[in-house]
């Protein structure tokens, strides 16, 4: 007769068979800190109009983030009365991010809507009509997965990142709870790494 696995196969292996949650995870974007926020002109700027701390108000205010993946395209070769098929062009498909958005009273933290619109606005500025060139805007990102109690089982690099779209619900008196946006997030490419390999 064949093993069987239920679930006390499961409780009596507890070492392989941990469930991965969904809620121990953090997005982390790098360089985002000191940023001019959005709409204000340079030339006039006050020390209170940059970021400040930029990279830890995202990494508190995400809610949810989408996992990054690639699809890679079909190549179709017929011959004969058969096709055979082989891998194509990989694509990554953009990325999206919830996040909840904080009035930061604290003047050692800039909240979560103005770090993303100061982010969104290097690679293009309303006041100037200037699209900036990749280096400005691009960053590196990671999207860090956590076991239970806070050890890292998986973590990704999302090379090439930037913010593409920037949308929120509208205000009304009829609702009561907090405030929340959500970003798109365009990369060139991510893919899985160790420890030992973050650059």
């Amino acid at each position: 007769m064949a093993d069987t696995y239920g679930t006390y196969h499961l409780t009596n292996n507890p070492d392989i068979y941990e469930p991965a949650r969904n809620n121990t995870f953090e997005f982390q974007v790098t360089n985002v800190d000191s940023l001019l926020k959005a709409g204000v002109d340079e030339a006039t700027a006050r020390e209170t109009d940059y970021i400040k701390n930029g990279q830890e108000a995202l990494r508190v205010a995400v809610e949810s983030s989408s996992v990054p993946h690639f699809q890679l395209g079909v190549i179709e070769v017929k011959r004969g009365n058969n096709t055979a098929k082989f891998a194509g062009l990989p694509t990554f498909q953009s990325g999206s991010l919830t996040l909840k958005d904080y009035i930061s009273v604290d003047s050692g933290y800039s909240n979560p809507k103005d770090v993303m619109m100061a982010w969104q606005a290097l690679a293009y500025n309303v006041r100037t009509e200037k699209v900036s060139r990749a280096s400005v805007y691009k960053r590196t990102c990671f999207l860090v997965e956590y076991s239970p109690d806070y050890v890292i089982v998986r973590k990704w690099k999302l090379e090439g990142c930037w913010c593409s779209e920037i949308s929120e619900d509208a205000f009304t008196t009829e609702s009561e709870g907090q405030r929340k946006f959500t970003a798109t997030i365009v990369f060139d490419r991510a893919y899985p790494v160790s420890e030992s390999t973050v650059a």
